[in-house]
C-alpha cells in the first residue's frame, strides 16, 4: 500500500500539481491538508475521475483536511477539534490520519499554547489506534530534531524545547517517527529558500507498531516543490507490505 501526505497549501490553487503527482506516483491513500475550501467547493470531480473515495473536512479560505483513498472510507471522524485541523478514517485494512497541526505563530502567545495543547490531545488521540495497524501523516509544524532545520542552534517556533518535547511524547507513546532521515519537506517561498536548501522537516508519518511492522520504504518528494506554482510544503510518501 502506498500512501501520501501532503500539505497542498490550497487545492484549488494545487490542483495541476496534484493530478502530475498522482499520476506519477498512484498512491492508494492521499492524506491532504490545508486544503483551504469549504466542502462544497472541494474539486471532487478530479479525485473521482481517478478512483478516489474522498472524506472532507473543510475551511473557508484556511485549514482544511481530506483523505483521498481507492477503498472504502468507513469508521470517519472529525470531532477531534474545532477547527479542521484532523480527520480519521478506516480504509484498505489500515486505520489512516490526516493532521494539520497549528502554526503557532510566536512563542508565548496564545496561538503557540493553543499548539501545545493540540499536540498533547493528538498524542491521546493516537493512543486511541495503539494495538492497530495505525499511519497518521500531516503536517506538524514541528521540526523534531536539531538536524531537522537548516539554521544552527535554532529553538524558535516549530523547534522550541516545549514543542520538542510533544512531539517526542508521541514517539514514546510507541509511534514511529518513519521519514526521520529523509530531510527537509518545507522551504519557505521567500529568499530563494528551496534552491538554497534552507528547509524545515515539519511533515511526518507515525506509525503505530503493527504498521512499522510493514513498513516498507518512505521518501520526500522533492520533485513536486519543484512544479510551477508549488505548495511551500513537498508531499511525502510512505509504503507498506499489505
Amino acid at each position: 500500500m502506498r500512501l501520501i501526505s501532503w500539505n497542498v497549501n490550497s487545492i484549488r490553487a494545487r490542483i495541476e500539481n496534484f493530478l502530475k503527482v498522482a499520476e506519477e506516483y498512484s498512491p492508494d491513500i492521499f492524506l491532504l491538508q490545508e486544503t483551504r475550501v469549504e466542502d462544497s467547493l472541494f474539486p471532487l470531480e478530479y479525485f473521482e475521475d481517478l478512483g478516489y473515495n474522498v472524506a472532507l473536512k473543510g475551511q473557508k479560505g484556511r485549514n482544511g483536511v481530506a483523505i483521498c483513498s481507492r477503498h472504502m472510507l468507513e469508521e470517519v471522524r472529525s470531532d477531534f477539534w474545532e477547527e479542521a485541523r484532523y480527520l480519521e478514517a478506516f480504509s484498505g485494512g489500515v486505520f489512516v490520519a490526516s493532521a494539520y497541526v497549528p502554526n503557532g505563530q510566536e512563542l508565548d502567545t496564545a496561538p503557540y499554547y493553543s499548539k501545545l495543547d493540540f499536540l498533547r490531545k493528538l498524542k491521546d488521540k493516537f493512543l486511541d489506534f495503539k494495538d492497530e495497524i495505525f499511519v497518521a501523516g500531516g503536517d506538524f509544524n514541528v521540526a523534531p530534531r536539531p538536524e531537522d532545520v537548516y539554521i544552527a542552534g535554532y529553538d524558535g517556533i516549530a523547534a522550541s524545547p516545549r514543542e520538542r518535547n510533544l512531539m517526542e511524547a508521541i514517539r514514546e507513546a510507541g509511534f514511529q517517527d518513519a521519514l526521520q532521515d529523509k530531510g527537509y519537506t518545507w522551504w519557505d517561498y521567500r529568499h530563494r529558500g528551496f534552491s538554497k536548501d534552507h528547509g524545515f522537516r515539519l511533515d511526518h508519518f507515525y506509525l503505530s507498531q503493527k504498521a512499522s511492522d510493514v513498513f516498507a520504504d518512505g521518501n520526500v518528494i522533492r520533485s513536486a516543490r519543484e512544479l510551477e506554482r508549488p505548495s511551500d510544503h513537498a508531499p511525502i510518501l510512505c509504503e507498506l507490505r499489505i
